[in-house]
């Protein structure tokens, strides 16, 4: 598989607080690697440099050869890149069908709106038709003529997921996204993101503090520890690291 995201050496200081330090990472195409680490450990921080919320002083991130220093965020998106947040995120004055035509509104050519109300083309039409799909995929059938304000936090969790994959990514940032699952949950969420990841070849990228969840998924699995790469590899053998142990006892479950 050929490299579809290149970091290296990325470094990120908030002011005397080295955020991320030399970072080295390449992910693959096809790819679904886990990031895992304590809290404060520079993985949401990685996920901002990466989606040009944040620049970096140091270092290069590289998507399909593409510099994304170069990248103003509005136009992340358009690169192929798609990312869900720690703490959800949606629009709260659409409905939840109108949310995830959202995330699809660069492939449609009438736009958004029109789209949305139904009166746009074909092509709308499809946009719309894959957006009730993925409202199924995730259980949100029943909610998607509802307000998105509102929502159970598990609900708006599987929305913002359902509207990141209606963009279409090469790399899909996943941050957290079991938070706010209930525990029963999480084993068939686990493998929802399994069956997609397969289906759409997309490449994904978790942080997730939920292990067995990580491990359910990743074939390989990355670890932060205060900024730093501490390390790298199959997920079975980096559970087992020591310095992972360590660094993330207590933190992980």
């Amino acid at each position: 598989m050929d490299a579809l995201l290149e970091i290296g050496r990325l470094s990120m200081r908030f002011g005397g607080v080295s955020a991320l330090s030399e970072i080295d990472l390449v992910v693959r195409e096809g790819e679904l690697v886990g990031l895992i680490g304590p809290n404060g450990a520079g993985k949401s921080t990685l996920f901002d440099c990466l989606t040009r919320r944040c620049t970096p002083q140091e270092g290069f991130m590289r998507l399909a050869g593409q510099d994304l220093a170069r990248v103003a965020p509005h136009q992340v998106a358009a690169c192929g890149i798609a990312r869900t947040f720690q703490t959800t995120v949606v629009f709260p004055g659409l409905s939840v069908r109108e949310n995830v035509l959202a995330g699809a509104h660069r492939h449609g050519r009438a736009g958004f709106w029109a789209a949305a109300a139904g009166r746009a083309g074909a092509e709308e039409r499809r946009l719309r038709q894959d957006a009730d799909e993925l409202l199924e995929r995730f259980g949100l059938a029943g909610y998607a003529d509802h307000p998105a304000a509102g929502l159970p936090y598990g609900i708006g969790k599987r929305l913002e997921i359902a509207r990141a994959l209606a963009a279409r990514p090469r790399l899909l940032l996943l941050d957290e996204p079991t938070g706010g699952l209930a525990p029963g949950e999480v084993p068939a969420f686990a493998q929802l993101i399994a069956r997609l990841h397969h289906e759409r070849g997309i490449t994904i990228v978790l942080v997730e503090h939920h292990l067995e969840f990580v491990l359910a998924l990743c074939r390989r699995m990355v670890c932060f520890e205060l900024g730093r790469k501490i390390a790298d590899g199959p997920a079975q053998v980096v559970r087992r690291d020591p310095a992972v142990v360590a660094a993330c006892l207590g933190t992980v479950q």
